[in-house]
C-alpha cells in the first residue's frame, strides 16, 4: 500500500531525512513514532506529494508519488487518502456538518442522502453529534480533533494518516480518541493506518509494529513487543523510560512483555 525507498530529504543546507525506507501492506496498521522534530510529519508530507524528496522512491497505493506530474493523476490518488492533521486544520468559516460534507462531495461519489447520514452517525459515534451545526471556534480542542478524525474517515479511505492526533490532549481524551480511531477505522480488511506521534503508549496502544525515527533515519523497524526487549540501547530506552513507573495493573493492560515487566516491577505482584 506504501513504500519509501532511501528517501532523503533537506531544507538549505540542514539535511532532516537520511534514505528512510518502510512499507505498509494492506490491512496493516503501522506507528511512526520518534522525539518531536525527527521528521515524522515531513515523511507524511513526502508520501502525500506535497514535499519532493531529494532522493529516493515514493509509492502510495501503486503510485509514484515523486514523479507524478499530472494533478489529476495526483487527486485521484489523494481521493482514496484520509488525513487528521495535528490541530484538527478544520475550515473555520464553515460548520462541523460543512467540513465533513466538503471531504464527501469532492473525494467520495457518495450520494447526499449518504453524506448527510454519515454526518450524524460518525459525529455520534464520536459522542459529538450536537455539534453538527457549530462552529470550529465553538469547540474544545478535544472536539475538534474528533471532528478531524471523523473528516478523515467519512471518505472510506483505502489509506488514512494521523498526525499527532493526541499530542497537547489530557490522558483521558487521549484514550478516547485513539479508540475512536480503532473503531471507526478497519472497517475493511485492506485499509492501511499509519499515525505519527512522539507519544510510546498511544503507538503501542494503535499498532503491534512501530517504525522508530531519530535524527532523520530509521532506528528501528518492527512489533514494539520486540523492539522493547533487543532493540538498540537507544530504542529500549526511548520506549522504556516511557512507561517505567506505571501501575502494574495498567502495564498488564498495555499488554507489556512479562519478560520487561518482571525486570522492573516487583515479581511478587501477580503481574508475572
Amino acid at each position: 500500500m506504501i513504500q519509501v525507498e532511501n528517501i532523503s530529504k533537506s531544507f538549505g543546507d540542514t539535511p532532516l531525512l537520511k534514505n528512510i525506507s518502510f512499507s505498509v501492506a494492506p490491512g496493516e496498521r503501522i506507528a511512526l513514532l520518534g522525539p518531536g522534530g525527527s521528521g515524522k510529519t515531513t515523511i507524511l508530507k513526502l508520501i502525500l506529494g506535497l514535499l519532493t524528496p531529494d532522493t529516493g522512491s515514493i509509492s502510495l497505493m501503486g503510485r509514484d508519488m515523486v514523479h507524478m506530474t499530472s494533478d489529476r493523476e495526483r487527486r485521484e490518488v489523494l481521493r482514496k487518502v484520509g488525513m487528521a492533521f495535528q490541530q484538527g486544520a478544520l475550515f473555520d468559516f464553515m460548520t462541523v456538518r460543512d467540513n465533513l460534507m466538503f471531504a464527501m462531495e469532492h473525494m467520495t461519489d457518495f450520494d447526499l442522502t449518504e453524506m448527510d447520514s454519515r454526518v450524524k452517525r460518525f459525529l455520534s459515534a464520536v459522542k459529538i453529534g450536537r455539534t453538527e451545526l457549530m462552529y470550529p471556534y465553538e469547540l474544545s480542542g478535544g472536539m475538534q480533533r474528533r471532528v478531524g478524525i471523523v473528516r478523515a474517515l467519512a471518505t472510506d479511505p483505502i489509506v488514512a494518516f494521523f498526525d499527532e492526533p493526541t499530542a497537547g490532549l489530557d490522558p483521558v481524551t487521549s484514550t478516547i480518541i485513539l479508540n475512536m480511531i480503532r473503531d471507526l477505522a478497519g472497517k475493511t480488511n485492506d485499509q492501511a493506518l499509519v499515525v505519527c506521534t512522539s507519544n510510546v503508549e498511544i503507538a503501542i496502544r494503535f499498532a503491534d509494529r512501530i517504525v522508530m525515527i531519530n535524527d532523520g533515519e530509521v532506528v528501528a523497524d518492527g512489533p514494539w513487543r520486540q523492539l522493547i526487549l533487543s532493540g538498540s540501547p537507544w530504542v529500549q530506552k526511548f520506549l522504556q523510560v516511557r512507561l517505567i513507573g506505571l501501575d502494574t495493573e495498567y502495564a498488564l493492560e498495555l499488554d507489556l512483555p512479562k519478560e520487561f515487566i518482571s525486570q522492573h516491577w516487583n515479581s511478587n505482584q501477580p503481574a508475572v
